[in-house]
């Protein structure tokens, strides 16, 4: 870890260390000995800060903060990242998601019935094993700053994430996503607003079909979870989700000329 990387590592955990499940200076020790569980990369004059913390014995979480030339954060998405198996059978997982929020529950659900529609849901309640392999991406957030749209960050940020999990498999790769087009809301960087965020279908859901178009552009599944009109929803937050399924096939090339 060079200087620079650290630097970053430092600063991302630093500004997020009231969420983190371990204090930075221990953060730091595992990505010190073990490279796999972070990334800093400088792409179009932009730095890309990844880390993974863990949640549970199966399941980790990805963080990935955006830094503009002048280190101001404009843009961050974030991942649960676990197995295919695990994200069926582990009921410490189910839970964990579903007490987080209203959004995660039904990420596990919406990515459960559409790309494991074989499997009871919950599957875990059944206590038998899944025949499945693979990997599983559950998005929990992701923004990108007004002011730097159309400039490939989003894709960027998705391609970032996924090459992290790569770089630790070879072989055959299934990656299954789920993503929620929850409203666009800025959590902090120059977007970030003093008074709470309220649903509005007036103001919310043409940023979310743009952001539809653009899930799409990626390869993801726009999927609506509802069929009545969200206009008419006390809360129209929870009806859009997105899925994807990648399968890469990794090859082992250390030690080749």
């Amino acid at each position: 870890m060079n200087s620079f990387e650290e630097n970053y590592l430092n600063r991302s955990l630093t500004t997020l260390q009231d969420a983190l499940p371990l204090q930075p200076e221990e953060l730091m020790k595992q990505y010190e000995a073990d490279s796999r569980l972070w990334s800093v990369e400088s792409v179009n004059g932009l730095v890309y800060c990844l880390f993974t913390v863990p949640v549970n014995s199966s399941m980790s979480q990805i963080i990935l903060l955006v830094y503009s030339p002048d280190d101001q954060i404009i843009a961050d998405i974030g991942a649960y990242h676990t197995s295919t198996r695990s994200f069926l059978e582990d009921c410490e997982l189910y839970d964990i998601l579903s007490r987080e929020s209203d959004w995660m529950y039904l990420e596990h659900y919406v990515l459960s019935s559409t790309l494991f529609e074989a499997y009871p849901y919950p599957f875990c309640l059944s206590n038998q094993k899944a025949d499945e392999n693979g990997e599983v991406l559950l998005f929990t957030n992701a923004y990108v700053s007004v002011s730097c749209r159309r400039q490939g960050i989003f894709r960027t940020m998705l391609d970032t994430v996924t090459d992290n999990l790569l770089n630790q498999k070879t072989g055959i790769v299934t990656i299954c996503s789920v993503m929620s087009m929850d409203p666009d809301v800025a959590c902090y960087g120059p977007d970030t607003r003093e008074e709470p965020y309220y649903y509005s279908y007036e103001a919310d859901e043409p940023v979310r079909m743009t952001n539809k178009l653009i899930a799409e552009k990626t390869g993801f599944l726009p999927l609506r979870l509802k069929p009545d009109h969200p206009e008419e929803e006390t809360d129209g937050t929870k009806l859009w989700f997105c899925i994807r399924r990648e399968v890469y096939n990794i090859v082992d090339t250390e030690g080749s000329v």
